[in-house]
């Protein structure tokens, strides 16, 4: 559970953590910046030290901001200087425990409040112009307040000079990048930045839920702060996923099969390099891998003198294959179970939110409006937010049906990873044509072909029964909206999900038939 931070959230400290935290904050809110847009005595001190820092050293003051208060205190009241030492010191002990700092979404607080700010200031000294009957004045000022209103506006020009320097300290800026999956999967599917909606898609019943928890798990890992919301299962259930996966202990200690990658020439006797590992090949006298059943399987990986060879890995001569082997598990424990949890929490912290609604239950402006309590009560602002999954999401309008409905609700999930500048991931159920296919592609997106319209990328979920049953998958990067993919080119995946491991491994394969109207076939 999130412990409550005696920190006060009002949108002046919030942009003063931002003047203080963040280059970029300050790159964009410094030009813009007037004292008389603070209500708190304080705040107009604060937020002047930080902009002087600024424009002297083009960087936010960060930690220097202590050194500046200590020489200027003197010259504060003592209550104000009071004030100014507990914020800072609230804001040392927040920072020691958090790593990541959503700026773009706290630059539209801020932008917000400005403007909200300028208008009440505005009104007061035109009515105040009004009184005294100098309507020149009033004129004046209203003309100062749309000038303003224009600088602090949603627009831009692209072409002004201004506006390409800003672009350029953009694409150098690594601020939105916020993580990737490690191995070959992330090499595939890249970097996660923000602003990103990403979505699942595959059959039923072929692990969209582990995988959301999985990239939810590997973003939290990441110091990043994720909030996870389950339409579909309970906390408890999700609560058990989570610790099998950060313990990767079972039901009973014992020898547990793991998937392992192997080379294809290992395993059918052409290797004949002599750093091979294996002295034997897999085939039989049928010139098809010997299979063992399930029951004896550990049995036979035991006594085999068969060996896995990776020994070509990540050359060219490595076909991509896999195996098995075992590995000794512990008993799942209370005791290991907390040991863990204990370690994750002085190291990442409380930064993974769990929320579980029924299904049907809590469309996107729900999960917003929770979202906003979220922040007030917690100073919560997720940089992940996971939702399994979105065909299962409330209607945004209780009068909207079928393919409407569901193209509203992935406007709203695109909308959602826009307004809070986080990266948005959700799962969506292929369509019945789907099920025993090798590879899902967009084709086989159910109901409304739109939903793949508002995603920045959507991956797919591909196992055939046998793969199944070896504890491996096959990922695919469908859609991208800014860069090449191919539908066809897997990621072999090895899985252990009896221990709660999604993704322990991963390699691209080479690239399927890519007919659409037959099956497709290595």
């Amino acid at each position: 559970m999130i412990r409550h931070r005696q920190i006060d959230n009002t949108v002046e400290e919030k942009i003063l953590v931002g003047l203080i935290v963040s280059d970029k904050f300050c790159r964009d809110v410094v030009p813009l910046l007037k004292s008389e847009y603070f209500v708190v005595p304080y705040a107009k001190v604060v937020s002047k030290w930080c902009s002087d820092y600024y424009n002297t050293y083009k960087k936010a003051p960060l930690g220097h901001i202590q050194d500046i208060f200590q020489t200027e205190k003197s010259n504060l009241k003592e209550e104000d200087a009071n004030i100014i030492s507990n914020f800072l010191t609230r804001l040392s002990r927040q920072f020691e425990e958090e790593e990541s700092f959503n700026s773009d979404y706290l630059l539209d607080k801020a932008f917000n409040y400005f403007k909200k700010q300028l208008a009440k200031i505005s009104v007061e000294r035109i009515n105040a112009y009004l009184e005294l009957n100098n309507v020149e004045k009033a004129e004046e000022e209203f003309k100062q307040f749309k000038t303003i209103c224009k600088e602090i506006g949603t627009g831009i020009f692209p072409i002004s000079e201004k506006e390409v320097k800003d672009h350029i300290l953009y694409l150098q800026d690594k601020s939105n990048i916020l993580f990737r999956l490690p191995g070959a999967i992330g090499n595939m599917i890249g970097d996660f930045k923000r602003d990103t909606l990403l979505g699942v898609l595959a059959p039923a019943k072929k692990g969209k839920s582990f995988w959301l928890l999985e990239i939810a798990i590997q973003a939290y890992l990441e110091k990043l702060k994720v909030v996870f919301i389950s339409l579909e299962m309970s906390s408890h259930q999700i609560q058990d996923r989570i610790y099998k996966r950060i313990t990767a202990l079972g039901d009973a200690t014992k020898d547990y099969v793991y998937p392992a990658f192997d080379c294809l020439r290992n395993q059918d006797d052409s290797c004949r390099k002599k750093e091979r590992v294996s002295k034997k090949g897999l085939l039989t006298e049928s010139k098809k891998p010997y299979l063992p059943t399930e029951q004896d399987i550990q049995s036979y990986l035991r006594t085999s003198k068969y060996q896995i060879c990776t020994v070509c890995r990540g050359k060219k001569d490595f076909q991509v294959g896999h195996w098995m082997t075992t590995i000794k598990r512990d008993r799942f424990t209370a005791r290991a179970l907390v040991k863990q949890a204990r370690a994750l929490q002085s190291m990442y912290k409380d930064n993974l939110y769990l929320v579980s609604y029924p299904s049907f239950s809590a469309n996107i402006s729900k999960i917003k409006w929770d979202l906003e309590d979220l922040e007030e009560n917690f100073g919560f602002v997720p940089d992940v937010i996971c939702i399994d999954y979105a065909d299962i999401l409330a209607p945004e309008d209780s009068r909207q049906i079928g393919r409407e409905r569901l193209d509203d609700t992935w406007k709203m999930l695109k909308n959602l990873a826009d307004t809070k500048h986080c990266l948005v991931v959700t799962a969506s159920q292929s369509n019945r044509g789907s099920f025993g296919k090798r590879n899902v592609t967009q084709i086989d997106i159910a109901e409304d072909i739109r939903k793949v319209a508002h995603v920045n990328y959507m991956i797919s979920l591909n196992q055939i029964p046998e793969e199944k049953e070896e504890s491996v998958m096959r990922v695919a990067l469908i859609a991208e909206r800014d860069g090449e993919f191919n539908e066809y080119r897997n990621c072999l995946v090895l899985q252990q999900l009896e221990l709660g491991q999604v993704c322990l491994d991963s390699e691209v394969m080479k690239v399927y038939n890519k007919s659409s109207h037959h099956e497709e076939e290595e």
